[in-house]
């Protein structure tokens, strides 16, 4: 089931997930890369961890990537300490340089609509 899901996840993304953005630094395009490889899969459109952020902060501040509100600082203790369901990364899983490109990349300045 996990795998299912896990696929269905990633063909929704997958359009996302592969093409290169322009605007972005080349810091922030791995961070893109490493979102899409791990964190798509429950923060991505329509999956757990959205839902649970729509739920709990509201639909506008329910998926990462378009949020305008995160810090680096915090961003960065998420990753490494996990918060509720989500399980913590050890140094081993994402190292802090893979960790920093992804805090980069959602910290980013967005315009906005």
């Amino acid at each position: 089931m996990k795998r299912a899901a896990a696929a269905i996840a990633l063909i929704f993304a997958a359009p996302h997930a592969f093409a290169a953005d322009p605007t972005l630094t080349a810091r922030q395009e791995q961070g893109r890369k490493l979102y899409s490889a791990t964190c798509v899969y429950c923060h991505g459109p329509n999956v757990w961890g959205t839902y649970t952020l729509g739920r709990r902060l509201g639909a506008d501040k329910a998926l990462l990537e378009q949020r305008t509100d995160l810090v680096a600082p915090y961003v960065k203790i998420v990753i490494r300490a996990g918060l509720g369901s989500m399980p913590a990364f050890r140094r081993t899983e994402l190292s802090d340089a893979e960790a920093d490109a992804i805090v980069d990349y959602l910290t980013r300045p967005k315009g906005r609509t």
